[in-house]
């Protein structure tokens, strides 16, 4: 090929590219869409606050799940943004076994406390036989916990075989970077909702109207805590109500 015929084949092509307009059936949109992300190059900006499976309730301990995560990142070592979303699930799925486990420790410690309570002159071995007699009357409840440790325990071995699935008939290699920011800012206790904030708000300005208005406990805890009051409402003066509380303590709801 002359050069005048290479000069004139690459004019062409630019005309071309000139014209085109990128994919326009919606597979390939979808497709055009992940050519900036294989690499792993731009992956910062799928970044997100949280992840996509969260699991804690308000009780739980934050601490305790994270490092049950990083057991299991230590363990599987996820090579692409789908193996860490199935080893976040197994975590899931092993944390809320371990708080079920210990739902059920804490049923049956009742049981017992109260049978100490009432029979303190029984030996250890008769009240923990009396506390298991008394709890054969909660039978849906014991039904229903060990449910949901065979679930989780079965949904747990179920994210095991995917992930070795996984790898085996979709091998990345290399392997992809992996974003493990979202999982760490669970470490932070969640901040109230909004309508929650209100819901202070309107109980502190009763308290500061009507002497006889009954504070909650969970109000006055929030409330007296100065550092998370600036944080939730930085324009909120909570001074004259803590002069009140201190002066004379202002009744609290059960």
């Amino acid at each position: 090929m002359t050069e005048e015929q290479e000069a004139r084949r690459a004019e062409i092509a630019r005309e071309n590219g000139a014209k085109s307009k990128g994919p326009v059936s919606i597979t390939g949109k979808y497709i055009s869409s992940l050519n900036g992300i294989t690499t792993g190059e731009h992956l910062s900006t799928l970044k997100d606050e949280l992840p996509e499976c969260i699991a804690l309730l308000s009780t739980d301990c934050r601490q305790s799940y994270l490092r049950l995560y990083q057991k299991h990142v230590r363990q599987y070592q996820p090579e692409s943004g789908c193996e860490q979303t199935l080893v976040r699930h197994m975590t899931v799925e092993l944390f809320q076994l371990e708080r079920t486990v210990s739902l059920e420790t804490h049923a049956r410690q009742r049981g017992i406390d109260d049978v100490i309570r009432a029979y303190s002159n029984l030996s250890d071995a008769d009240r923990e036989l009396f506390a298991y007699e008394q709890g054969l009357q909660k039978d849906k409840l014991w039904r229903s916990l060990q449910r949901d440790k065979k679930s989780h325990l079965a949904a747990y071995s179920t994210y095991q075989k995917l992930i070795k699935q996984t790898r085996k008939d979709f091998p990345v290699a290399p392997p992809e970077p992996v974003n493990y920011e979202a999982d760490a800012n669970l470490a932070e206790e969640p901040l109230p909702p909004p309508e929650v904030v209100a819901e202070v708000i309107a109980h502190a300005e009763r308290a500061k109207n009507e002497p006889s208005h009954e504070l909650p406990h969970w109000v006055a805890e929030i409330i007296l805590n100065e550092g998370l009051m600036a944080e939730l409402a930085p324009g909120y003066d909570v001074d004259e109500l803590l002069e009140k509380l201190t002066a004379a303590p202002i009744p609290l709801a059960a």
